[in-house]
């Protein structure tokens, strides 16, 4: 009769094991930065800055682009900043694009635009004071930051995103990109 018991624990483990997956496959997707994901295509998009109309893909063709969603009030933003102004300076001239899509709230706009002078960002920038409901960040389906989103210009692959378009990460990936390119 021992056997009821035994056969009761295996299937009360069992259903343990299986609602701890559920909940760790849950915590993981939650987890994400965005609804966007490596190898996935971009989705295509016009939007507008103080100097104009922006296409993608239109406008990066050739190019590698990260979209770079943040905002003036993130600490882990502010400190991305260096890595990121550095990696452009290094890669600009080889067809590495930058495009910032600020998070700010329209209150937050002096700010904003303090930081990008201190900071020495010289890519464009989108600033809609929306918050997370900036066209771009709903588009993109952000819901933290910093989110970064590097994709090919010309085939609109997400090449990397989250943590793996941040610090070292970042820079390694747009090597690659640059020296796939000039081998071709």
């Amino acid at each position: 009769m021992q056997t009821i018991p035994r056969l009761a624990r295996c299937i009360t483990l069992f259903i343990a094991a299986v609602m701890v997956g559920f909940g760790f496959s849950s915590a993981v997707a939650q987890s994400k930065r965005s609804a966007a994901y490596e190898g996935q295509k971009a989705a295509p998009f016009q939007t507008k800055n103080a100097k104009g109309i922006i296409k993608f893909p239109d406008d990066y063709q050739g190019k590698l682009l990260l979209l770079d969603f943040w905002a003036s009030w993130c600490g882990p933003c502010r400190q991305e900043l260096p890595n990121l102004v550095a990696t452009y300076e290094k890669q600009h001239t080889n067809g590495f694009e930058i495009l910032g899509i600020s998070l700010d709230r329209a209150e937050d706009k002096m700010a904003l635009i303090k930081v990008i002078q201190q900071n020495k960002m010289t890519w464009p920038q989108i600033f809609e004071g929306k918050y997370f409901d900036a066209e771009l960040a709903v588009r993109y389906g952000v819901k933290s930051i910093p989110c970064p989103i590097l994709i090919d210009g010309d085939t609109r692959v997400i090449l990397a995103e989250g943590t793996n378009a941040i610090g070292k990460r970042l820079s390694r990936a747009v090597e690659k990109w640059v020296t796939t390119k000039n081998a071709k």
